[in-house]
């Protein structure tokens, strides 16, 4: 959590608020008022802070109340009309709608949608791997009417059922609904086969329309003909015009945002990784892995290590120092080569492997 953040009276008044504890254990509540009080204040034409209501309605939120529920828990609040009315007329008033649309950059119109995008964010409190273990990834596609109290629980029955701690939803996809999972290759293997079986309905307690497990290696070749590996996106969409300006237009970029959990706090970095040939028919790729900070932090922390492995052994390695904002390694490789990116930050380690 920002230090900075958590010696603000707003934030040490949320403990008396009701589901403030049932919502820390998955979210970064403190994080995230403080980052939409900054909102407020800046949009606000009197540097207004978040109201009682608003924060008590963001947290009915993450513990994935629907509006019916909420309304014997806000004040001034008889009916679910009258919530949908004063939701409305507050988004006018750069209210809590108002500066969640702002911090998440997404179209906010219902509990819903906040729980969809805040899942993509450094918001929410994600399990990490053991050190060294290898993941697997699983997309599970279910139907776009779930509601988000059932989305949040999902996560904890495929942990139930594969007895799998770390396994957790680390993308999701609008449309039909597609969660992308991380977890250990025998605990996906188990949805996969539950699946088969049909039985995965009946024990998620929810349709599922299709599960597939996803290729462990992020494919690089495809990104010539835009086709990016699930997870990752588009620079623009993570890094600022200042932080694009060092990449050149005409390499293939993408990046991944990755949140990387150390000393108790939550780093949240971008990996960005640029694609370089001469034409289409060159087998030799160069490749330029670089790290950046984003939200509002202008440096990397310090000691974070960026490696690069080729059959086991390291490669290069470079380490952030007190005020850099940004390193990088550079490679060259051919079509079929294989290599891992590791991120290290005391014990938090983060792997992806990709071939070219």
């Amino acid at each position: 959590m920002n230090q900075t953040a958590s010696n603000y009276k707003f934030l040490q008044d949320l403990v008396n608020y009701n589901f403030y504890a049932e919502a820390q254990a998955t979210w970064n509540v403190n994080d995230l008022i403080y980052d939409l009080e900054k909102i407020r204040e800046q949009y606000s034409r009197v540097g207004e802070s978040l109201s009682k209501f608003h924060k008590q309605y963001l947290l009915m939120v993450l513990v994935g109340k629907q509006l019916p529920d909420m309304v014997a828990e806000l004040e001034d609040i008889t009916s679910v009309e009258s919530l949908r009315t004063k939701l409305s007329n507050d988004k006018n008033k750069k209210g809590i709608h108002f500066c969640l649309q702002k911090l998440l950059k997404q179209e906010i119109r219902n509990p819903q949608d906040i729980i969809f995008h805040l899942f993509n964010s450094k918001y929410r409190k994600q399990p990490q791997p053991p050190n060294h273990e290898k993941e697997t990834g699983l997309l599970i596609r279910i139907p776009d009417d779930v509601s988000a109290k059932q989305l949040l629980e999902i996560e904890n029955k495929v942990r139930a059922i594969t007895g799998c701690p770390y396994i957790r939803i680390v993308e999701i996809k609008m449309g039909s609904i597609i969660l992308l999972f991380k977890g250990s290759q025998s605990a996906c293997e188990q949805i996969e086969s539950l699946h088969e079986q049909g039985l995965l309905s009946y024990r998620l307690g929810i349709p599922i329309i299709d599960v597939e497990i996803i290729p462990s290696h992020v494919n690089l070749t495809q990104w010539f003909d835009n086709i990016l590996t699930s997870g990752w996106q588009a620079a623009n969409q993570l890094l600022t015009p200042s932080q694009l300006a060092l990449v050149r237009s005409a390499e293939i970029k993408a990046g991944k945002l990755i949140n990387l959990r150390a000393d108790m706090f939550t780093h949240p970095i971008v990996l960005l990784v640029n694609l370089a040939r001469e034409n289409d028919d060159y087998p030799e790729v160069e490749i330029t892995l670089r790290v950046y900070p984003t939200g509002d932090n202008v440096y990397l922390p310090p000691n974070l290590k960026l490696i690069v492995l080729s059959e086991n052994e390291v490669f290069q390695e470079v380490t952030a120092r007190s005020e850099d904002r940004m390193i990088q390694c550079q490679i060259e490789g051919e079509v079929g080569e294989e290599f891992t990116v590791k991120l290290v930050l005391d014990e938090a380690v983060i792997t992806e492997d990709f071939v070219i």
